[in-house]
């Protein structure tokens, strides 16, 4: 069966093809009446919009590519669920690429949305990602979400991660916590830095410290994050802990279970991120809240400003975090997690 066209519409409206085009585009030129009688039109013919040829026509893809380092990380798929709230308004399709935390394979997925036209890309760097490592992207829009990539000139949206991991500390401190730890996280990451970095400025306020015994890195992955707890809860006379992310911090718990050690007593922990589990966990976990949706609707109204030539100047927004006290630093379970 053929493709119905414009002006197969056209036709058995009685109208214009121009008018028609004005209806798809939602032009506001057109009478109320006159553009129900030509949607149902459409809906009578079974005519679909074929965006793909209109996007040709003004020589705009109509799509914003998204490069994540993980597609099972939570707070991750929150960053994307934000960004297709607003692109999906705009009727922008979001192309998808991960890049598993390896800079040749993000290399490799950018290098294919610049070659397939997109019109921006959101990106959340891989670990060890440096300014060399990004092909060239023409007059392509970058955003660069959660991490930061020193030497770039990109536009970036992310958290105020060392207030958050301060407010952790001081919490746990209140707790009555004295050698706090501060666990995971890759050691080049600016969103480790920025965490470790809160938790130390926090604890030297009160003359103590957090030395890198107290701070190992690891993967932010509950496995790797399990074994690195292991080998620091050795120290028995650690009695509270504020992790990178709720995944790591998932994974401290894993470990503290298996050294019969109580959680919110004997060992506090914090996390990092507030994924939607650290409210429903058993014990509920601790976590410093980041508006990871909020960020992937900034992200993406940012680069759809840079698509569109209206942002001049670099944005660089840092969104506030909160930190949602619950069972695994010593506090009741909220009523509204149960």
């Amino acid at each position: 069966m053929a493709r119905v066209t414009l002006m197969d519409v056209a036709r058995h409206c009685d109208v214009s093809r121009a008018t028609v085009s004005l209806v798809v585009r939602d032009s506001p030129l057109v009478a109320d009446s006159t553009r129900e009688r030509v949607k149902e039109g459409m809906r009578e013919l079974g005519y679909v919009y074929n965006r793909a040829a209109a996007s040709l026509r003004n020589q705009k893809s109509g799509v914003i590519g998204v490069v994540l380092t993980q597609i099972n990380n939570p707070y991750f798929a929150e960053f994307a669920a934000g960004l297709q709230d607003v692109l999906g308004e705009q009727g922008i399709v979001p192309l998808l690429g991960v890049s598993n935390e390896d800079r040749e394979q993000q290399a490799r997925v950018v290098r294919s949305l610049v070659e397939r036209g997109a019109e921006g890309i959101v990106l959340i760097p891989a670990h060890g990602t440096t300014a060399a490592d990004l092909p060239p992207l023409l007059e392509t829009p970058l955003v660069l979400m959660a991490r930061k990539l020193p030497g770039v000139a990109a536009d970036y949206v992310g958290a105020v991660n060392e207030a958050g991991a301060a407010a952790a500390a001081e919490h746990l401190y209140q707790h009555g916590c004295r050698r706090v730890a501060f666990l995971g996280g890759f050691e080049d990451s600016s969103a480790r830095k920025e965490r470790a970095g809160g938790v130390r400025k926090f604890l030297a306020s009160k003359g103590l410290d957090l030395t890198a015994e107290l701070a190992p890195e690891c993967t932010p992955l509950r496995s790797d994050a399990y074994r690195a707890a292991l080998a620091l809860l050795r120290d028995v006379h650690i009695d509270g802990v504020v992790c990178f992310s709720d995944v790591v911090a998932f994974g401290v718990l894993d470990a503290l279970a298996d050294l019969g050690r109580p959680v919110g007593s004997a060992v506090r922990v914090i996390g990092f991120d507030d994924v939607h589990e650290a409210g429903h966990n058993r014990p509920s976990l601790s976590s410093v809240a980041v508006p990871a949706r909020e960020t992937g609707r900034r992200a993406a109204e940012i680069v759809l400003q840079r698509a569109q030539g209206l942002a001049v100047d670099p944005i660089y927004e840092e969104l506030p975090t909160r930190l949602e006290a619950r069972e695994t630093c010593g506090c009741p379970r909220p009523a509204q997690a149960t």
